[in-house]
């Protein structure tokens, strides 16, 4: 499930934002339409289920 979620966020320009805070993005200009108070708080990822896990997992 996670690698279908990082696809699809990816392809949309979509950001995961977990409710403890931070937030995952698939490409470094995204973090620009975040709020201010996330983007000191941004994690670059590539798109696979691997990746995804392993920084959702460290916020």
């Amino acid at each position: 499930m996670s690698g279908v979620l990082a696809r699809l966020a990816a392809a949309l320009g979509a950001s995961i934002v977990p409710q403890d805070g931070g937030a995952l993005i698939f490409h470094e200009d995204e973090s620009r339409h975040l709020p201010a108070d996330l983007q000191g708080k941004v994690v670059v990822v590539a798109p696979t289920a691997e990746a995804f896990q392993a920084a959702f997992d460290a916020l």
